[in-house]
C-alpha cells in the first residue's frame, strides 16, 4: 500500500501513456480473471 501511495504522489515523468499502460494491464487482468471464473462478458453485461 505504501508503494502505491508513493507511486501516485511521484509526478516526475508521469504521462498519459503510463496511465494508459496501467489501465491496459488492469483490463487484461480483469478479463483473464473473468475468463478463469468461467463467465462470458455477455453474462456480466447482459
Amino acid at each position: 500500500m505504501r508503494f502505491l501511495k508513493s507511486f501516485f504522489r511521484d509526478q516526475s515523468g508521469v504521462s498519459g501513456i503510463e496511465y494508459g499502460l496501467i489501465a491496459a494491464i488492469l483490463t487484461v487482468a480483469t478479463t483473464f480473471a473473468v475468463s478463469a471464473a468461467g463467465y462470458n462478458i455477455t453474462d456480466i453485461l447482459g
